[in-house]
């Protein structure tokens, strides 16, 4: 009897499983995206042989197009993932020039070898498992081919099936391929034309966002925020290898450039504190700036800077994203370039939560924009316009099948729309560029896929985009008593995914995270040390925010968006279905329990502006506690104050009453966002980043007023910090290699 085919393999203290695609490590599952673990069953499969980039790229992503740099990160992942650092040589190896090398010895097993090992990775279910194992059959098929060819391949090739049921079995899925293959012949799509290598436009320290092309495509006008990364200014750059030259150099930040028609003059917001903004025109060649009005754009997603700004063909209008006096978010509005007179363009229904990113058709006659239900759902929208620009109807959705429509601009021929499309709008592996036709004939179609988290596209002559990079782990640190050296963290959950958001359970047994580590980002519960992570949603694609635990550790209290705006859910501790406690049409975001489990509070838009809210915890009339904006409320030990942080993180936390009144100023210092927890004795907090982007944890004491440096990291942290019951040790995710760098396809032309 022939001994079965080979789908285990190992190397050191690894064991790859090929059918169930999974990576384990003494036992226990490495969590891996999916494209990483091609990378990694490409270079196991080829074990000591040398591979080109080339070849690495057509065999992870065959028939793509993909940029050296996505092959970079992936294979930057697999090293984290491997507890190998650049300088190890224990399992890869760069060659200079060429590609990489598996050197580890790897071993085949058999099915029978196969333990039955722990996953803490959970719903996995059997649909899962066969489609894992048919696409692992197929590319084993290939794979082999080539690994026969290699002369120095370390690895034995797995013998034949040659008994009748694996005969039988062959049989059959020669069958399925041959009707699969009938049936994808018949529903085929028109493939998508060749489009051009992606090379980097630039490469600075920090974020460059907001790409606008010059009506000519020979220039480029970006927002970065500089290379101290201290402030964003609007910059411009030429078109190939030329240093970028600054337009403004205000300390206020300015965002989202526009090119006028004739390519003289470049408009843009400057921000002034809270939701303010001035729009402001600057020649193109520089020189004095003229202010035309002032804009009112609500910053609901932390440290967003969507492009607000476009021209009408004419040059005598400004479309730009605004609120009125009792508007619940952001329409669109027109702005005269001469005046600076606004007229209303959009009215938005119950439910949305602004309309950004505007486009005029090349006519005049359509505005293209995006609208955002919430914070996960966006979807493209046009409006048609008299010839004065006067809207015509209301807007109509263009009939994309995606959650999250990025960032759509028209063809120069007027005829598609070209937009970023994905699942929804959390961290992504990769981006679709795709065209549907402006009339709304015909289907959607795939123009490139993009590896990364792609955002803000501008189309002229070439095509430029804004790729972002992050990561996060969950880190640990000791609190130092006063006159102490700060304490160095520690890394406590880790993954090749966005691991975010810790919160220690009220009797210090679990910890609260949120993670990507499944593909969506979902909540899990660890150990106290992180061990043991079990995943508690299976939202699958909506974001999932924060989550406060109950005084008891019995239930869990999260904010999420499956329906595109954000609502308070509550679960069981120990899992569950997830009970809705909101359905306000506005976004309510950020809950945390009261000392006695009786009340939750959260943030709420629904007054017009972020306020913090209180509601009963099973659910029920909420009641508004702050009035001049605050979000990230938590309750002091005894229960009598509620602290949160206003809505322009630079003027610290606040503290309020539980039930109302007057809010008074507590800590003076700038926070990061939201990045903050109360303790019994004062309030840890994270400072605003300085220059060097070095992040410093700091507690402010109730007793003596003062603040002192308990923690020093190196990446900033944005989102809450949470204090062990025991007052020992501090929970905190900052945010490793962070940034954005814009991309260039020269020439574009989309057929």
């Amino acid at each position: 009897m022939h001994p079965p085919v080979k789908h285990c393999y190992e190397f050191g203290p690894f064991r790859v499983d090929a059918v169930k695609r999974l990576l384990y490590r003494d036992g226990e599952v490495v969590p891996l995206t999916a494209r990483v673990f091609d990378v990694l069953l490409v270079f196991i499969t080829n074990s000591g042989r040398t591979l080109t980039k080339e070849e690495l790229m057509e065999q992870v992503w065959p028939g793509n197009f993909v940029e050296e740099g996505n092959l970079t990160r992936n294979v930057s992942t697999l090293r984290k993932a491997l507890g190998e650092s650049p300088d190890d040589h224990h399992y890869l190896v760069t060659i200079p020039g060429r590609g990489y090398r598996f050197v580890a010895e790897v071993r085949e097993a058999t099915d029978e070898e196969r333990p039955n090992l722990r996953s803490n990775v959970m719903g996995n279910g059997a649909g899962e498992s066969i489609e894992a194992a048919a696409a692992t059959l197929d590319r084993a098929a290939v794979l082999d081919g080539e690994a026969v060819a290699a002369a120095d391949h370390k690895m034995k090739r797995p013998r034949l099936l040659t008994s009748p049921l694996a005969l039988a079995l062959t049989a059959l899925v020669i069958l399925l391929v041959a009707v699969g293959g009938l049936v994808g012949w018949y529903f085929r799509r028109e493939s998508a034309p060749p489009v051009s290598r992606a090379a980097p436009l630039t490469s600075y320290p920090g974020f460059e966002l907001n790409p606008a092309l010059s009506p000519d495509g020979n220039q480029v006008a970006f927002s970065w925020n500089g290379e101290k990364q201290d402030n964003f200014d609007i910059y411009i750059k030429l078109i190939g290898s030329s240093p970028p030259h600054p337009l403004t150099t205000n300390p206020a930040e300015d965002i989202s450039p526009a090119w006028s028609p004739d390519g003289r003059t470049i408009a843009f917001l400057r921000r002034q504190g809270g939701d303010r903004n001035e729009l402001r025109l600057i020649p193109a060649l520089g020189g004095s700036e003229r202010k035309l009005t002032e804009t009112v754009i609500v910053d609901f997603r932390a440290g967003s800077r969507l492009p607000s700004l476009a021209w009408s063909p004419d040059g005598r209008w400004i479309a730009v994203s605004h609120r009125e006096a009792g508007d619940l978010s952001e329409g669109l509005f027109l702005v005269s370039a001469q005046t600076g007179e606004k007229r209303r363009l959009t009215r938005l229904p119950a439910g949305s939560a602004g309309d950004f990113m505007p486009a005029f058709s090349p006519d005049g006659r359509t505005l293209l924009f995006s609208r955002f239900s919430g914070y996960s759902t966006v979807k493209a929208h046009l409006l048609s316009l008299s010839e004065d620009f006067e809207p015509v109807g209301e807007p109509r959705p263009l009939k994309t099948d995606e959650r999250y429509v990025n960032s759509p601009v028209w063809t120069p021929d007027g005829r598609y729309v070209l937009y970023l499309a994905a699942a929804n709008i959390g961290q992504r592996e990769q981006t679709e560029l795709r065209k549907i036709a402006a009339s709304g004939a015909g289907l959607s179609e795939r123009v490139s896929l993009l590896e990364g988290a792609i955002h803000e596209l501008s189309l002229g002559r070439h095509l430029v985009y804004a790729r972002f990079d992050s990561d996060a782990d969950i880190w640990r640190a000791e609190i130092t008593p006063a006159g102490g050296k700060a304490s160095e963290p520690r890394r406590l959950i880790s993954s090749t995914r966005l691991d975010n958001r810790p919160r220690y359970s009220p009797d210090g047994k679990k910890i609260y995270f949120t993670s990507a580590r499944s593909g969506a980002e979902e909540i899990y519960i660890a150990d106290a040390d992180g061990s043991n992570p079990v995943q508690m949603t299976t939202f699958g694609g909506p974001l999932v925010g924060w989550c406060g635990w109950s005084p008891d550790s019995q239930r869990l209290v999260f904010s999420a968006r499956p329906g595109g705006q954000s609502d308070i859910f509550t679960i069981p501790a120990t899992g569950g279905v997830p009970k809705r406690l909101t359905t306000d049409p506005s976004d309510d975001v950020g809950p945390s329990y009261s000392r006695d489990g009786r009340w939750i509070y959260f943030g709420s838009s629904r007054s017009g502006q972020v306020e913090v809210w209180k509601m009963p915890a099973e659910g029920g009339d909420a009641v508004k506690i702050t009035s001049t904006g605050g979000r990230a409320a938590f309750e002091s030990f005894d229960g009598k104050t509620l602290y949160f942080v206003p809505l322009d993180p630079g003027k610290g936390i606040w503290k309020i009453p539980v039930q109302g009144g007057e809010a008074t100023q507590v800590v003076t210092e700038p926070v990061s966002y939201i990045a903050y927890t109360v303790g019994a004795e004062g309030i840890f907090y994270a400072a605003a980043p300085d220059t060097n982007q070095q992040c410093l944890i700091r507690f402010f004491n109730f007793s003596t007023g003062k603040s002192r440096t308990v923690v020093v990291t190196d990446s900033p942290i944005d989102m809450p910090i949470s204090l062990s019951p025991d007052q020992r040790f501090l929970l905190f995710a900052p945010r490793d290699k962070t940034g954005s760098d814009l991309m260039l396809i020269e020439n574009f032309v989309v057929r």
